[in-house]
């Protein structure tokens, strides 16, 4: 996969793609918890930046199937580049308070809204169905690496030197990303050249038909709802975890959220050396109820390092269920729905600021080993559901 030369700048635009987006993490919500002294707060944060998610997620995959997508990756990361800067120099110049902090996580979410379709759904186009799952393993492994040095580093930075600094260098990020990605030139679209383009509100039509029309798409989605709600939301303990649950700080933080990129890149590793599969149920369902048993696990931590593990166990299955239901909802549709499948997922995603805004609201009233406790259970409980009661997703 690495000899083709536009799935290298895809995959090397990805890892500084990924600093910016862990490390932004990382900087932000400590920074609400900083601010407020309230995970609610920092749940709220999160939220805003899922929010774009649900909000533009369909016309995302519209967009990312109506433009060619190597032109609208650069674009995108030269936005996150302006988000960036323009959030070192305020903190360097200024103090900016709570409008300022949610403005830029709405902006940078709703960037990363239109990223993901295009991005994913232009590994296709480079490498084709047969090496799909692969590509995207590949590209999770090269993800959790850039996430690992943001998380890492923007924790360092911050503690060292304060926002603006940190912020400073996952806009740094960024411009190498825009310029990888710059020099992409395999075309992103999947239909012929000289074939007829529909218009964004005909993709828009097309779109709402296949999810009338085929269930599989549409169970597929929500099921990737459930898991940002119970499974990706524990980021919002991390913060009071780590100082009330683990007695540590900024360095801490990163040393957690660095963990989760461990966690990740062993299970990219893990889907690239086991290729394509035959079956994608059951894998898919295991990982998401191991996603549950992983968070249950978190919320026994006393320890830096019992947390840096549960992280590291955590990330492994999150990994390996966004690369499986990315695949199986790229592979249940036709070739020039990619895009829009891919927004699907994106939509699913949207479904975070419910569980960012529920896991918050629990860990202040109950405290952060609760509310992870809470949420772990409830993940599990959603996978044996669906293992039991829904052969079709069982047996795809």
């Amino acid at each position: 996969m690495l000899k083709n030369p536009d799935f290298r700048l895809l995959a090397s635009g990805t890892i500084f793609n990924s600093v910016g987006f862990q490390g932004e993490q990382v900087v932000a919500s400590l920074l609400l918890y900083q601010l407020t002294g309230s995970t609610v707060w920092v749940g709220v944060g999160l939220a805003l930046s899922f929010l774009p998610m649900l909000l533009i997620g369909v016309p995302a995959g519209a967009t990312a199937d109506h433009f060619d997508r190597r032109r609208l990756l650069p674009l995108i990361d030269a936005g996150m580049v302006i988000a960036m800067a323009g959030a070192a120099w305020l903190f360097w110049s200024a103090e900016p308070g709570m409008t300022a902090l949610l403005t830029l996580l709405l902006v940078t979410g709703s960037l990363r809204a239109l990223h993901h379709p295009v991005r994913l759904s232009y590994a296709h186009d480079v490498l084709g169905a047969d090496k799909l799952v692969g590509a995207l393993g590949l590209l999770s492994v090269v993800s959790r690496l850039g996430q690992l040095a943001g998380a890492v580093v923007a924790g360092s930075v911050m503690e060292r030197y304060g926002p603006g600094a940190a912020f400073a260098v996952l806009a740094a990020g960024h411009v190498i990303s825009t310029i990888l990605f710059a020099r992409l030139r395999a075309r992103g679209r999947a239909r012929d050249i000289g074939e007829e383009t529909p218009t964004l509100r005909e993709n828009l039509r097309e779109y709402m038909a296949e999810f009338r029309k085929n269930p599989v798409l549409l169970r597929l989605a929500m099921l990737a709802s459930l898991v940002e709600i119970f499974g990706f939301s524990f980021a919002t303990a991390l913060p009071e975890l780590a100082s009330e649950n683990l007695g540590t700080n900024a360095e801490g933080l990163g040393l957690l959220h660095g963990a989760r990129s461990v966690g990740g890149l062993i299970a990219g590793l893990a889907i690239v050396r086991a290729g394509s599969l035959r079956n994608y149920g059951i894998p898919y369902l295991s990982t998401m109820i191991g996603f549950g048993l992983a968070i249950l696990m978190l919320s026994q931590a006393t320890s830096l390092w019992f947390g840096m593990v549960a992280c590291a166990c955590i990330a492994f299955c999150a990994a390996a269920n966004d690369v499986l239901v990315q695949s199986m909802m790229q592979l249940c549709v036709s070739d020039h729905l990619r895009g829009r499948a891919m927004g699907a997922w994106v939509l699913a995603l949207g479904a975070g600021p419910v569980g960012h805004l529920e896991l918050g609201v629990i860990v202040a009233w109950s405290g952060a080993a609760a509310g992870l406790a809470v949420n772990g259970v409830a993940l599990m409980a959603c996978g044996a559901a669906v293992l039991v009661f829904l052969p079709r997703i069982r047996k795809l």
